[in-house]
């Protein structure tokens, strides 16, 4: 039985590692990153009540760390995975809290999150970085969180710059380029 160019691209053969879809996270570290997304992507309403954000931006975050972990080598999605273990199981030693993080309320995780920001053991507020950053990145690149940041303007000086964005756009963009 012969793979078509078909079922050898879907299985990633043939392709660069990078190309290839691939997942990176195991189902109950997905859970962890979300929990962590949730509770780091949260707001205040009127009256100071914690509001989580919507699932669109989470799912976004989350999907995009990872895949990226999806990429990587095994020993980083290793790695991760202990990260990840490390930031579920942590809160009985740092805020007293019984309970996973991902199982806990979401101002107890807002919390365990802070406490571990302002840590005096910089090894916590690592193990809070490396799940900030590569979360808090993609969740701000599209919608309404863009719009928060005000990097969503036409005008912005950083997208005048990039050559794909300008392409992309197309003659009106190159217009407005020249007139600035």
């Amino acid at each position: 039985m012969q793979d078509t160019v078909e079922d050898a691209h879907e299985r990633g053969a043939g392709t660069e590692r990078l190309d290839r879809p691939g997942r990176g996270l195991a189902p109950w570290a997905r859970r962890v990153a979300w929990a962590a997304a949730e509770a780091m992507l949260c707001d205040e309403d009127e009256r100071g009540e914690l509001v989580a954000p919507g699932a669109d931006v989470c799912e976004r975050a989350v999907t995009a760390l990872d895949r990226s972990l999806g990429q990587g080598s095994p020993e980083l999605r290793r790695g991760f995975s202990l990260l990840a273990a490390c930031l579920e199981l942590l809160p009985l030693f740092v805020i007293g809290a019984l309970g996973r993080m991902s199982r806990l309320p979401l101002a107890r995780r807002l919390a365990y999150l802070e406490a571990l920001e302002s840590s005096r053991v910089g090894l916590l507020a690592v193990l809070l970085l490396a799940f900030k950053v590569p979360l808090c990145i993609p969740a701000f690149e599209e919608g309404e969180e863009l719009a928060m940041t005000g990097l969503d303007r036409e005008s912005t000086v950083a997208r005048r710059r990039l050559p794909g964005l300008r392409a992309a756009q197309g003659p009106a963009a190159k217009r407005a380029e020249g007139a600035a």
